[in-house]
């Protein structure tokens, strides 16, 4: 994932990403599930991390807000927020593969404003999965772009750039067969349609992504892989950024404000209903003496 994409969105390009295209990004993260072992990070950490440090710059609501249920977040923070949950729901579902995969989320790939959302190492070979939030609706689109509102986003190509920098930096740990293979996983869409299969990019809903990944051909052996885990899980191969806050108290942080979010709603909610409720009441009293006094005048005649 690039840390662009979830703002106003990234339009697709004629031509790939280079390196030299990105700065170095700097600290930058959120929470998941299962975390990377030498790494130390977890799922959805880079969006966490983005997300508390924009929230920290906006000024705290008012009571009056608060009252209403208004949100702590504007329309862009409930992107990231959304975003972030995606990519934990896909690090508990990493979380539940079995013995014999390596697991690892938001690793910043050196050299590039990239990071890798989640990276699985197993017996079928090494993958580089994008997460990717709900859609309540078909999903359609091509294999260059998938649209999202009034955005063609690049997210195949985005893909297929990240598992090509991944593989380059693993290239010593790498067999010379192998290479990255680049996936998007949907959290939960109504249905897929692309209308035509991407040639490199796989595209799948979280669902199937334990069987898919389970039923991956051997391409590892055991040695293979601890070699590939023993690059991945170090540090100086990624670009770490250094720890300022622990990750627990990142946790703490983001479950506070997912409560403010939803509190907000529910309170956002109830505030209708009740105002709904007060109209509706006003509205029986103001017609209710014409609605007797019409039938008084019906029935008296």
């Amino acid at each position: 994932m690039i840390k662009a994409t979830l703002g106003n969105g990234l339009h697709a390009r004629d031509s790939e990403p280079t390196a030299a295209d990105f700065s170095v990004p700097a600290a930058s993260t959120p929470p998941g599930s299962n975390r990377s072992p030498a790494t130390g990070r977890f799922a959805g950490q880079s969006l966490v991390e983005e997300l508390l440090r924009q929230q920290k710059d906006r000024a705290p609501r008012s009571r009056l807000a608060r009252t209403l249920g208004l949100s702590p977040l504007d329309a862009n923070g409930l992107a990231w927020l959304r975003a972030a949950q995606a990519e934990m729901v896909v690090g508990d579902i990493l979380a539940r593969l079995p013995e014999g995969y390596d697991v690892y989320h938001s690793l910043p790939i050196r050299n590039t404003a990239f990071w890798v959302d989640h990276l699985v190492v197993g017996p079928g070979g090494i993958f580089a999965l994008s997460s990717r939030t709900r859609w309540d609706r078909d999903l359609t689109g091509s294999v260059r772009t998938i649209p999202i509102g009034d955005h063609a986003m690049p997210y195949l190509r985005d893909a297929r750039f990240e598992s090509t920098q991944i593989t380059k930096l693993l290239a010593g740990a790498m067999p010379a067969t192998a290479a990255v293979q680049p996936m998007i996983v949907l959290v939960n869409p109504n249905k897929i349609r692309l209308n035509r299969k991407p040639d490199v990019v796989t595209v799948v809903d979280s669902p199937r992504l334990r069987r898919w990944l389970v039923g991956r051909p051997r391409q590892f052996s055991a040695e293979q892989q601890a070699t590939l885990t023993a690059v991945i899980e170090d540090p100086t191969t990624w670009h770490m950024p250094v720890r300022t806050v622990a990750t627990d108290r990142l946790h703490a942080r983001f479950t506070a404000l997912e409560q403010q979010v939803s509190a907000a709603g529910t309170r956002r909610t109830t505030f209708i209903v009740l105002a709904a409720t007060v109209l509706a009441s006003l509205l029986a009293i103001v017609t209710l003496p014409i609605i007797v006094s019409a039938v008084e005048y019906l029935a008296a005649r």
